[in-house]
């Protein structure tokens, strides 16, 4: 008898168990359209859910026997809701399992970490023919640090698209949309709200970053077009790359323009990485293997141990005479981070502009059976000199320039568009380079 029960116990066990997995964790994988570029959807939509350094790892994610405790508590919570909510008819158990798994990730307290329903997860990939309509700008939700709330915040504003001819900078942050207060709302929410046909206009509520002024910003949505890498000769031979998102191709990409710039005679190379959002991480080693041998570009650090290096590999493009400025401002983050802060600490380059984002986290996502997903934070990046960008106050995070210059007027009325505002940067950046130059010529 106590062997039947025995066995009984078993099989109620695995049940629950195999129940509780096909709702809840069954299949979990590395989603297979990341091996393909899928990730550069992530990197380059409208309103980018999370900016940053993407990892790929192929796994399956099966508790143990050992420890049922957590699946059998949550069956348990949603049968009593099945069984007892007094609206039976309203119930949506596809919901449910959605609200559990976006619940654990937000207990994380990890802002990087988070559930995308299929349509989310859709509008994160679909973005791989390189232009959409919108307004051209991408978000992130961020917290107030002195009131705790989550805030919708504009990391860039893409240069090609309608948003770059208004007032609208990075940093932002969006208080209502078409009159619509966005607190409470989720970043997706937000998204759809902006979303919407070519020619029609919405009106953005904003409050600049550290002000208190509250404006109105009316844009006409278009089509987006969103290259790569841009690249110039500049007056004076400076030439001028903007590395704009760090997609499977984004080394490659650069490497073209540096041998295009060095056979039309090249002297000193600016290389804009403002508003840029980040992306694969191996293609941030690529793109600083351009500019440097011997030397991590950044470490890696995971749950597991001690840091390990990301050598830069053989392969450098630009001779140490060539001198160099990076432009980095408040929209450059993670990869462009990683690349900056390399150039920055080993001493090949000059870092000017703005300081940035300040986000140090490798994020891993992860496909389920059903077309939704997870994005995971599974691991930190360093630099060289093995620093954490993300820690400290709001003063010591990011990557800080050399050469600091002057913000944007508060007063929107003053503010010019941020198309106009770029140029700005991207001439006080190349006076650097001229100077240097002429000192050189001098010395």
């Amino acid at each position: 008898m106590k062997k039947a029960l025995s066995i009984r116990s078993l099989t109620v066990v695995a049940a629950i168990t195999l129940a509780t997995l096909l709702v809840f964790v069954t299949g979990i994988f590395t989603a297979q359209v990341m091996s393909a570029g899928g990730i550069t959807p992530a990197l380059i939509q409208m309103a980018q859910i999370v900016p940053g350094v993407h990892e790929l790892e192929q796994g399956m994610d099966i508790p143990s026997a050992t420890n049922l405790t957590p699946l059998k508590t949550f069956w348990r919570a949603r049968q009593r809701i099945m069984d007892n909510y007094v609206y039976p008819d309203e119930i949506q158990t596809e919901e449910l399992t959605y609200g559990a798994i976006g619940g654990m990730l937000k207990a994380l307290g990890d802002p990087y970490s988070r559930f995308m329903t299929p349509d989310e997860y859709k509008d994160f990939r679909t973005q791989s023919e390189g232009h959409f309509e919108g307004i051209g700008a991408e978000l992130v939700m961020e917290e107030n640090e002195e009131t705790g709330e989550d805030e919708v915040q504009v990391l860039r504003v893409l240069p090609d698209g309608p948003a770059a001819e208004t007032a609208l900078y990075s940093g932002d942050v969006i208080l209502a949309v078409d009159g619509t207060p966005t607190q409470g709302l989720s970043l997706h929410e937000v998204v759809q709200m902006i979303r919407g046909e070519g020619g029609t206009d919405v009106v953005l509520t904003v409050r600049p970053e550290q002000t208190e002024e509250v404006s109105e910003i009316t844009i006409t949505r278009g089509r987006v077009e969103f290259p790569i890498v841009d690249h110039r000769m500049l007056d004076d031979d400076i030439g001028y790359i903007w590395l704009r998102s760090f997609n499977h191709m984004a080394g490659s990409e650069v490497q073209e323009a540096l041998e295009d710039l060095k056979q039309r005679g090249m002297k000193a190379l600016l290389f804009d990485m403002s508003s840029d959002p980040g992306g694969m991480l191996d293609q941030a080693v690529a793109v600083g293997s351009l500019f440097l041998e011997d030397t991590p570009v950044t470490w890696i650090q995971d749950r597991a141990g001690e840091p390990e290096p990301l050598n830069a590999r053989p392969g450098i493009m630009l001779d140490e005479d060539i001198p160099m400025v990076v432009l980095i401002d408040r929209g450059s983050a993670s990869a462009s981070e990683i690349v900056a802060a390399a150039l920055q600490e080993t001493g090949r380059a000059r870092v000017a502009g703005h300081p940035s984002f300040g986000k140090a986290k490798v994020q891993t996502v992860i496909e389920l059976d059903d077309g939704s997903a997870i994005v995971l934070t599974t691991a930190v990046y360093l630099t060289p000199e093995k620093r954490d960008i993300s820690t400290g106050d709001e003063d010591e995070r990011g990557v800080h320039p050399c050469v600091r210059f002057p913000d944007p007027p508060e007063d929107a009325e003053e503010r010019p568009s941020m198309a106009e505002w770029h140029e700005q940067q991207i001439e006080r950046a190349a006076q650097l380079l001229r100077e240097e130059l002429d000192e050189r010529a001098a010395g």
